[in-house]
């Protein structure tokens, strides 16, 4: 057992103590930035660090999606537990989650956070629920760590909304965890930095790789001409000379874009939208301010549609709030290096986005606000890029080694594989599917085949991949593109199931889809899995501007090594990552495409396949299987 200064509550494993002593001696002198696998178990290891000196400094706990902010409560009970002691905490959701009244009401149509935000300001002084915190007893629920279920199941019981009662609970906690976006959303993070002061507290990101796609996507947005017609039926239930200005301005936008739009190619554009609005204004005769004039009345309006659709019972969205947000952000970034306007078709429709490519300047300020950092995840090497594209000047980092028997793993790179070029060939297609038959044959477990794109899924389709897999005898799962929640859950939930049946599953799935990360696949679930192809990013004009702002802020080499290489090397190493989520795991692993015995990708893969990493023809694949899985 670990000195109780660590407040571990486990026996420690290799690698743990060195993880704990790492964080202490460095995490007072700014960020410490660290990376191990899955089954390394860094989350009671920080925990047990920090607690120590929670009293003082509470330990704010951010992840990725709403889901997975119970994992460290969870932990903080076992610690409790364990060593008799009395830490507070609680996993903290935002009012999509927690309103009940959004989810008494039943309105039209599903309600995102926004939605649910607007609910609750125009309805609060009436709710029930917000009415009943004046007979909240805090006390009733300081009695251990609390999941967000746990504190949904007690408020609904007591009358009390769950989301405001949270908020009484925050001064109290020991450890909160949250989303990302309570700290890097400006208008989201007052809400609990006034409660939990930043200044003094412990912030620890969790999968912290994904930070730079996180916040791209919260500052970014788009809207389609579909946005427009909307639009522009709302304000026709207007009569006023306002509402007409409105209405006119909606037309002239429309009318100016469909003649771009006219022009985009195939699939995408890049849009100039100081130039489109020059445009436009000098043909009204009118100027940038009272353009932002018509749109804050268009944004009027649209809050009124909005209480109009609440008061009929129906979600309170308005195609006019968002197309008026739109276009007065576009005015905000005309000029802002970093934000780029992309329009492209999507089926039938077309869509102009703005795209907010500035990780590293909009999240350096962030961290300075913290008495400390930990940024930790199983895909962070290279720490040195990691750090740089966040926005982190100062910080430790360290890799610690995977905690996998290197006697349960096999590893292959084939020769002669390739999903290299704009376009994969019929004639390599068909080999991919041969080289997988071989494997599907031989390993007879749950298998996964992890595409680097959906283009190459399909094209493995095509050459009778289902077909292959379903002679065999085995089930065969898809993952297909805009794939709801319930179809999704159903694929992951049958294929787990088929690792205990007569017929093991095959998945196939890209790398850059749901299952190649985030999906938990313990022990029989997934023990073998083919990598086909290098997971980069398509070369569309959106991956080209991304190309080139980091080649202009980082230099032609490292901007194309931090922007290109290795978001495609994380990806497939949190695609591997899905075989082995405990010690006593095994994974056979096959990657299909000679491109990673390269050492500038080699270097990038988890130390768990580089250690055992060998060479195969991919003619041979079925010997070398069939030798290595009779004693696995």
């Amino acid at each position: 057992m670990v000195k109780l200064k660590y407040l571990f509550p486990y026996r420690p494993r290799e690698g743990q103590e060195e993880f704990m002593k790492f964080i202490s001696e460095n995490v007072d002198m700014g960020a410490v930035c660290l990376h191990a696998s899955t089954g390394f178990g860094k989350t009671p290891a920080i925990l047990a660090t920090l607690l120590p000196r929670a009293k003082k400094h509470k330990i704010i706990w951010a992840v990725r999606t709403g889901n997975e902010t119970d994992r460290p409560i969870e932990e903080l009970k076992i610690i409790n537990d364990a060593l008799g002691r009395e830490f507070f905490g609680l996993s903290f959701r935002g009012k999509k989650d927690m309103c009940l009244l959004a989810r008494d009401v039943r309105l039209e149509g599903e309600m995102d956070y926004q939605d649910v935000s607007f609910l609750c300001e125009s309805r609060r002084k009436n709710c029930d629920y917000y009415l009943g915190l004046k007979s909240l007893d805090v006390e009733d629920f300081l009695g251990g760590p609390k999941l967000y279920s746990e504190i949904l199941k007690l408020c609904r019981e007591r009358g009390v909304c769950p989301y405001f009662a949270q908020r009484e609970f925050l001064p109290y906690t020991d450890v909160v965890s949250l989303s990302y976006n309570y700290i890097i959303d400006d208008g989201m993070s007052w809400s609990v930095k006034r409660l939990v002061p930043f200044t003094s507290s412990f912030l620890v990101v969790d999968e912290a790789h994904n930070l730079q796609s996180a916040c791209g996507n919260l500052n970014s947005d788009r809207i389609t001409l579909g946005t427009l017609t909307y639009a522009l039926r709302e304000i026709q239930r207007f009569d006023s000379l306002e509402a007409r200005r409105v209405e006119n301005l909606i037309n002239r936008l429309r009318s100016e874009l469909y003649q771009v739009f006219k022009e985009v190619p195939g699939e995408e554009m890049e849009f100039n939208p100081k130039e489109f609005l020059n445009g436009l204004l000098g043909k009204i005769g009118a100027n940038m301010d009272l353009l932002g004039e018509v749109l804050n009345l268009m944004n009027d309006y649209g809050v009124r549609v909005r209480r109009s659709q609440l008061d009929e019972g129906k979600n309170p969205r308005s195609s006019l709030f968002h197309l008026s947000n739109f276009w007065l952000a576009v005015l905000e970034n005309l000029d802002v290096q970093g934000v780029a306007f992309i329009a492209y078709r999507e089926r039938e429709n077309i869509i102009l986005e703005m795209w907010d490519m500035r990780a590293a300047e909009i999240l350096r300020d962030k961290w300075r606000s913290f008495r400390g950092c930990i940024f930790c995840s199983g895909t962070l090497n290279p720490i040195n890029a990691f750090a740089e594209t966040i926005g982190l000047e100062e910080y430790s980092g360290k890799s610690f080694h995977s905690p996998f028997d290197k006697s349960r793993i096999i590893a292959y790179v084939t020769r002669g594989l390739s999903t290299k070029g704009e376009e994969l060939s019929e004639e390599m297609a068909k080999a991919y599917v041969n080289a997988i038959e071989s494997f599907v044959e031989t390993v007879n477990t749950n298998i996964a085949v992890f595409t680097s794109s959906y283009r190459i899924q399909n094209d493995l389709l095509a050459a009778g991949l289902r077909e292959m897999v379903e002679g065999k005898g085995r089930v065969f799962f898809v993952e297909r593109e805009g794939m709801s929640g319930d179809s999704s859950r159903e694929i992951l939930d049958g294929f787990k199931d088929a690792a205990y049946g007569k017929n093991p599953g095959v998945l196939c799935a890209p790398c850059t889809g749901r299952f190649a990360e985030g999906a938990d696949f313990p022990g029989r679930e997934l023990e073998g899995l083919f990598l086909v192809g290098v997971p980069f990013d398509r070369m569309s004009i959106k991956t080209q501007l991304y190309l080139k702002y980091y080649e202009n802020l980082y230099g032609k080499d490292k901007g194309t090594y931090y922007a290109y290489v290795v978001p495609a090397l994380r990806r497939a190493s949190q695609s591997l990552g899905r075989v082995l989520r405990s010690k006593e795991d095994r994974g056979i692993f096959i990657l299909g495409d000679e491109r990673y015995s390269e050492n500038r990708f080699l270097q990038l893969l988890p130390d768990y396949i580089r250690e055992n990493l060998q060479t195969v023809e991919t003619s041979n694949i079925s010997n070398e299987l069939r030798k290595k899985w009779r004693s696995f």
